[in-house]
């Protein structure tokens, strides 16, 4: 190599080259544009020797036969006074120009064009034709869900039919197998139709069981149990606290279910679920609330009855004599009602409460809270303050003896 080139000419035609020993001590680098000029303008047989020498490079070749085979022709006068190239020049430098214009033909070649048109899908140029494509399959896939739905459905419903298993049913019982109800069963159990099956013919048999409460709601009064409002997407809330518990839980069932069915009667258009809020604070020890039946034969009407009702359940300072309660039902909880309760503390609810309503809901759950957790107000004039609201959005008295 000359020494008189620049260095950044030596270590790039020692790099094509092939100089191993070069490249070891670290001096292999790109070279510069200016020095591919230099390179260029020294001899215009300078590209030939570096493909020669690059094409027969072998990893065994010596540093002084590698070196021989890349020496160029010693370089003109006016080339090392760095005066104009001799008219050869020209064609050289149009060769030192072939990266980009390789890049312009890989560019145009038809894998570097399908390449192309997988990426330009973040550019917005190919993406319309995929996100139509993937529209399209999901419209078919919906459609699918649809149809099969749709036979899932009406197989629920034939069992009502004459000869069926629930073919002997009231009409009063039978009314409640409409197609909602059916939907409502198949999401619940992610269109599992056996499933679904079973807990069609428990619902329907227990509202033939419950007529009269269905009819007439009329009940013995045993807690606050009540409607108090309302989320901002307009479901309804429950609210019980344990406080004010009057009769075992065993008895209390009732009043649940026309709780639940007042909460149902104030879903507006588009909603389906309920919010249950249980304040266990100031609960009662009693021997036969250790008995989960009561509890148990609850879950199971929300898993029946009322199935896909329940948006979530918030259990407000639970005691420690409750956990026992708690892990005898935990077990047989399904995993997908498990995911919709919330245990809290007093302060935790109200700030979840402050942000799930608006501010006259919000400010009335924390007053209804504030007074069950005052030690002055008795029971009595508790019962005289509960109130509840109507289907019309009305606040009404809770109960009729109150």
């Amino acid at each position: 190599l000359n020494p008189t080139w620049p260095l950044c000419s030596t270590m790039a035609l020692a790099r094509f080259a092939g100089c191993v020993a070069c490249s070891r001590r670290g001096r292999a680098a790109s070279p510069c544009a200016a020095g591919r000029r230099r390179v260029a303008q020294t001899s215009p047989t300078l590209e030939d020797s570096i493909s020669s020498s690059s094409d027969g490079f072998s990893p065994t070749t010596s540093d002084q036969e590698t070196a021989s085979t890349a020496t160029p022709t010693s370089p003109t006068p006016s080339a090392q006074l760095g005066q104009n190239p001799p008219s050869s020049t020209p064609a050289v430098m149009e060769t030192t120009e072939v990266p980009k214009d390789r890049r312009a033909t890989r560019s145009s070649s038809p894998a570097m064009q399908a390449e192309r048109s997988v990426s330009m899908g973040s550019k917005g140029r190919a993406w319309p034709r995929r996100t139509k494509s993937r529209r399209l399959s999901q419209e078919t896939c919906k459609k699918e869900v649809s149809s099969n739905e749709a036979m899932q459905i009406k197989q629920l419903m034939q069992l009502m039919d004459a000869g069926q298993p629930l073919g002997n049913l009231s009409d009063f019982a039978k009314e409640y197998g409409d197609e909602a109800f059916c939907r409502r069963l198949l999401r619940k159990y992610d269109g599992n139709i056996s499933k679904a099956t079973e807990k069609f013919k428990h619902a329907l048999k227990w509202r033939e069981q419950n007529k009269e409460l269905l009819a007439t709601r009329q009940f013995m009064q045993g807690s606050d149990e009540r409607v108090v409002g309302a989320d901002l997407e307009g479901r309804p809330i429950l609210y019980a606290c344990l406080k004010n518990q009057m009769l075992p839980g065993s008895q209390c069932l009732d009043q649940k279910v026309v709780a639940m069915l007042q909460a149902v009667d104030n879903m507006p258009p588009g909603v389906e679920t309920v919010t249950h809020i249980w304040d266990l604070h100031g609960m009662q020890f009693r021997i036969s609330d250790l008995n989960p039946s009561p509890v148990i034969q609850m879950v199971q009407s929300l898993e029946g009855y009322f199935a896909e009702r329940l948006q979530e359940l918030i259990i407000i300072d639970m005691p420690r004599m409750a956990l026992a309660l708690k892990d005898a039902i935990w077990p047989l909880v399904p995993e997908k009602t498990k995911r919709k309760v919330r245990f809290m503390t007093a302060v935790q609810a109200k700030e979840y409460i402050q942000v799930k309503c608006d501010a006259e809901v919000a400010s009335r759950i924390r007053a209804i809270m504030e007074q069950n957790r005052n030690p002055k107000i008795s029971l009595e004039e508790r019962k005289r303050s509960w109130m509840r609201v109507s289907e019309r959005g009305e606040l009404v008295p809770a109960f009729a003896q109150a």
